[in-house]
């Protein structure tokens, strides 16, 4: 990072870093709190209209948490592979449900503990909306994500002591520096403003474009030695659930678009260039609503299909329970079916036979676990909503 790359604002934010002769790092500018919206204000409109749609299919659902347990889990592979994990979705459903990761990706343990640190994050803002996102849940969806990660080299959720930089493997060839370890946590506390954010009436700021800057600045403050990106794009569904919408996931987007989101990302953080970036966003927005609604549609439909299958098994069938809830736990055990349903063992285990029967389950042996697949679901979220 050369400070001839620098807007001219920016530079006057460039300083030295302590023990590192001639490397500079970036404090970034105040937070702002609105941006410049000539030329993309329809993209922005585009993207709050997508979240609407999605708010109401999500609303009208019967039982809601089935679709978002598995969008979840999805969200939480796609995140963690920008960040060159390898774990797919299957093989993250399959750990949660055995707890044996046999022959899984090593990458398959900080995966769940993504799909836990949005739980801890999606909560506290269902409860306590944005006055819940606190610089201290920051730091415990951090402690959560790196929990139990071997070789994380510092404290699960303190703020990092040390400096970083992001991009190459050297300071001197780094993409951004971020600042310097004392001006982390001011730097947090000024972003806090923009997620505590409450209308006041007169001057209301887009959820859209409140989650493109939280984005941008969260990246540029680094706060962490290591996660920052997970933490960083878990902030986004959970500032969406703070404003009672549902927490559409935007990492499949990133994740395709990864060249683009590091680029445009790095424009704003290094010259601002704030309408880019929120159009970026508001693009990923309007497709991650998309890909969520069809998403859902197929697996509704799926269930429908399911049923019409077990139609033939006794009214009071465990089999015609298990239907039920396949789509959000597309990976079953007797065990886990037995605790779910709150069946006996042998009520689980004759249920898994019937829809091992159907099609609708496939079984799979493993050294210490026996597992059943609906491999209709899973294709479908490898697959996505194309």
């Amino acid at each position: 990072m050369k400070r001839s790359d620098l807007s001219p604002a920016h530079q006057k934010r460039f300083v030295p870093v302590p023990d590192r002769s001639g490397a500079f790092a970036l404090i970034p500018l105040p937070t702002p709190t609105m941006v410049p919206l000539a030329g993309i204000e329809h993209e922005v409109l585009k993207a709050h209209e997508s979240l609407g749609l999605v708010r109401q299919l999500i609303t009208d659902l019967p039982n809601p948490d089935l679709i978002a347990r598995t969008l979840d889990r999805r969200e939480a592979v796609k995140s963690s592979q920008i960040e060159g994990t390898h774990a797919e979705v299957d093989e993250l459903f399959e750990y949660e449900v055995t707890g044996d990761d046999e022959g899984l990706p090593g990458d398959v343990r900080v995966t769940l503990n993504y799909v836990k640190a949005l739980d801890v994050g999606l909560q506290a803002a269902r409860q306590a909306g944005n006055s819940a996102i606190t610089k201290s849940l920051i730091q415990d969806l951090h402690r959560v994500l790196m929990e139990g990660v071997k070789d994380y080299r510092d404290v699960p959720g303190e703020l990092r002591t040390i400096q970083n930089w992001i991009g190459s493997g050297n300071i001197y060839d780094a993409s951004l520096v971020p600042p310097p370890p004392n001006q982390v946590s001011p730097c947090l506390d000024d972003l806090m403003g923009l997620l505590q954010y409450q209308a006041d009436g007169v001057a209301v700021v887009s959820i859209v474009v409140r989650l493109a800057i939280a984005h941008a600045q969260f990246e540029a403050i680094h706060p962490f030695r290591d996660g920052n990106g997970r933490v960083g794009r878990l902030l986004l569904p959970i500032m969406l659930a703070a404003e009672d919408y549902p927490p559409v996931y935007l990492a499949g987007y990133l994740k395709s678009n990864q060249r683009s989101y590091y680029d445009t990302l790095l424009a704003v953080q290094t010259r601002g260039e704030w309408q880019a970036w929120v159009r970026f966003l508001a693009r990923g927005i309007v497709e991650s609503c998309n890909e969520a609604a069809e998403m859902t549609r197929r697996l509704l439909a799926l269930r429908d299909e399911w049923r019409q299958r077990v139609s033939s098994l006794r009214g009071d069938a465990t089999g015609r329970k298990l239907v039920e809830v396949l789509i959000g736990s597309p990976i079953v055990t007797a065990n886990s079916v037995k605790e779910q349903l709150g069946v006996s063992f042998p009520a689980a285990n004759t249920a898994i036979g019937q829809l091992v029967d159907l099609g609708i389950l496939q079984s799979s042996e493993r050294r210490r676990n026996r597992i059943f697949v609906a491999g209709q679901v899973v294709a479908l979220l490898k697959r996505g909503g194309e």
